[in-house]
């Protein structure tokens, strides 16, 4: 039975991916955080009283809460997200340090026996990647750096973190262009390409399709998510 750890259980992503996990992996069991629990409660009321999550509720800062929460895991999900472009933001990149210390300190719980650590799982962005932003349109790729400057930095800062430890952390860097609130149509990885817009829900059906992959085939990598039928939401 795999265990996977949600952080940003209340946002788009993450609420996606818990109920993902619960429609299409019902064996699989979920430790679930954030901040306000009473609120996932009300965005995902499918957690009240499920005995597959487990939620983990608190500040991000405390040692022994992050610990019991990535404890056992088979992968962590990195779903906190900004749509804020302030200036100095740094919720992605404490994010991954906040993990990436938990790992450390796990690891040095298991020692001498050896440790595995869970695959991390980023939602980060295609717009600033160089490879698979190439596609988008010349005069909107630029627009859209400006745009959400502040916020992408912080991504890239979040993935050089992760990066810098790659040598015993596997990573995978997920990398959608639009999301949207639609049903699940479909999804598929792809290393070159990036479609808009894609459902938070096969947003969700991908990172756990990258994570349960038993080959390597997505670590370390950025993986941009497409679909078959792209969705313009309404709005």
């Amino acid at each position: 039975m795999s265990s996977y750890a949600i952080l940003g259980s209340t946002g788009n992503c993450g609420s996606a991916l818990i109920r993902n996990l619960l429609d299409h992996h019902p064996q699989s069991k979920i430790n679930a955080y954030c901040r306000n629990e009473a609120k996932l409660q009300r965005i995902v009321p499918e957690v009240i009283d499920n005995k597959k999550v487990k939620v983990f509720e608190g500040s991000i800062d405390d040692n022994t809460l992050m610990d019991n929460c990535i404890r056992g895991t088979k992968a962590v999900f990195l779903g906190v997200t900004s749509n804020d472009n302030i200036p100095g933001v740094r919720l992605n990149t404490d994010t991954a340090i906040v993990v990436i210390r938990s790992l450390y300190r796990l690891r040095d719980e298991a020692a001498p026996a050896p440790y595995t650590p869970p695959k991390l799982v980023l939602l980060s962005a295609c717009c600033f990647d160089e490879h698979l932003g190439r596609t988008q349109p010349k005069w909107f790729r630029p627009i859209m750096l400006r745009a959400a400057s502040n916020i992408y930095s912080d991504l890239q800062r979040a993935e050089d973190v992760m990066r810098s430890h790659d040598h015993w952390i596997k990573s995978i860097y997920i990398k959608p262009a639009g999301l949207s609130p639609d049903i699940a149509r479909g999804h598929r990885l792809t290393f070159d390409d990036q479609e808009s817009f894609l459902s938070y829900m096969d947003l969700a059906g991908g990172m756990i399709e990258a994570a349960d992959d038993g080959e390597g085939l997505y670590d370390g990598r950025s993986r941009c998510k497409g679909t078959d039928r792209p969705v313009i939401p309404e709005g």
